[in-house]
Parts: structure tokens; C-alpha cells; sequence
């Protein structure tokens, strides 16, 4: 006769399931608000695939080991999550070596200090990736309010772009200026969304 799981392992491989499914929706949700116009500090606190992604594969790891009772079916699942969190590993540490240097500048709106404008300066020349990106943002707005859009990603490719200036040019207007061109985006009074002017 098979010796059945106890109350208390069902109970925390359970629990386990359910913390990892909760991280993967949490990262989930912090993966959409990190879209242009998304809630900033949600995506700021939820948008974390290492920690989140990676507490979610431990857990379910660790139930998997703690709820298989038939020995063929525990080796195929420890198998299958060994090798997904070996994988998750060197993603990890592949994200982390192509890395880039970054900086960010900030400046407010003229008479609006919830807004402010926002460029994050890339530098990869350490990496196979060589060359500056820059991300031209905007947030607006306070609080759990307060959306971040993308105006534009510069030198994303070597012979790409490079950016000359970003800065407001009227309390509703953001001017940003290249070697190669200038685009001026105008903001909507009610929600602050950037518009590019035609």
C-alpha cells in the first residue's frame, strides 16, 4: 500500500503553486504598465522579471519536488524544472553582460511640476553592442496616478541618429532635436499624453 502525502506537504505545494502563479501575474501586470502612457510606479515595482520570474520557478520547483509521489513522473518534472531554471540562469547573467552603462537627466515642466522630462542615456561600448541609445520619456502626473510615456528610443542601431537636445520649449511643449532631424510633441492639457505636432 502507497504511503499517501500528508495534509500539511499537499497544503504547502499548494501554496507554493499558488505564490508562483501570483509572481508570474504580478510581472505580468508590471510588463503591461510599462507600456508608453502606463502607471509608473506599478511598472517600477512589478516589472522585475529576475525576481519575479525567478521566485515563480523556485516555487514551482520546489512543489514539484515536494508533490510527485510516483518516481517517473517526479524524474521527468525534476528534469523538466532543473533544466528551465538552468535556462532562466543564463538568461539572467546574458542580460546582465550585454548591460549598458546608463545615465539619466530630468527636467520639469515650466510652472507644471508633475511633469517632468526625462532622458536615459545608454552607453554599450564595453559590449558587442557598441554605439549610445538614448530614451526620451516623459511622466506625468503624482502618485499611483502618474503615467510614463516614450517620446522616442534614439540610436537604437550603430549609424543610427544621435541625439543634439531634449527640452521643453512651452509649458505644454517638449522639443527634441537630433543630428538628422527634430520633432516637437505637444501635451494634451487634461491628460498630459504627448502628441507629436504634424
Amino acid at each position: 500500500m502507497r504511503k499517501r502525502t500528508p495534509k500539511a506537504r499537499r497544503i504547502v505545494v499548494r501554496l507554493l503553486v499558488a505564490g508562483g502563479v501570483a509572481a508570474v501575474l504580478l510581472y505580468t501586470e508590471g510588463q503591461w504598465e510599462s507600456r508608453s502612457g502606463g502607471l509608473m510606479l506599478v511598472a517600477d515595482l512589478l516589472n522585475r522579471p529576475e525576481l519575479l520570474l525567478g521566485a515563480a520557478l523556485a516555487a514551482l520547483i520546489a512543489a514539484a519536488w515536494l508533490g510527485d509521489r510516483r518516481t517517473a513522473l517526479r524524474t521527468a518534472t525534476r528534469t523538466v524544472t532543473v533544466t528551465a531554471g538552468v535556462v532562466f540562469l543564463l538568461g539572467v547573467l546574458a542580460a546582465h553582460k550585454v548591460a549598458a552603462a546608463e545615465t539619466r537627466s530630468r527636467e520639469t515642466a515650466p510652472a507644471r511640476p508633475e511633469r517632468a522630462l526625462v532622458v536615459v542615456h545608454r552607453s554599450y561600448a564595453a559590449t558587442a553592442r557598441t554605439g549610445d541609445s538614448w530614451q526620451v520619456l516623459l511622466e506625468s502626473g503624482e502618485g499611483w496616478s502618474a503615467r510614463r510615456w516614450s517620446l522616442l528610443e534614439i540610436g537604437r542601431a550603430p549609424d543610427e541618429a544621435r541625439l543634439v537636445e531634449a527640452s521643453w520649449t512651452g509649458r505644454d511643449q517638449i522639443t527634441v532635436v537630433t543630428d538628422s532631424y527634430r520633432r516637437v510633441f505637444n501635451l494634451d492639457q487634461d491628460s498630459g499624453e504627448p502628441v507629436e505636432a504634424r
